[in-house]
């Protein structure tokens, strides 16, 4: 099971994240960048760059249960 579910700074694919702990190094599959959990925050080894999970956590699937509750309200307000 997937502790957390982020998105790939370098090419924004999904990545899960099964496990979380102070210098853990995280590979993406897809374009190879690699990321080191350090502090509360991801280093991005290719440019050094710092990025919060909070900004790479993956919202997919709430914006999918958002747009269903549209939909339902929409067909709804249709009947009447």
């Amino acid at each position: 099971m997937a502790v957390k579910i982020i998105l790939c700074p370098s090419c924004g694919e999904e990545i899960e994240i099964a496990d979380l702990y102070e210098g853990l190094e995280i590979n993406c599959k897809f374009c190879g960048s690699v990321m080191i959990y350090q502090e509360g925050k991801l280093l991005l080894l290719d440019t050094n760059e710092e990025f919060s999970l909070e900004d790479l956590e993956s919202y997919e699937e709430e914006e999918e249960i958002e747009e269903e509750e549209e939909e339902e309200e929409l067909y709804y307000d249709e009947e009447y």
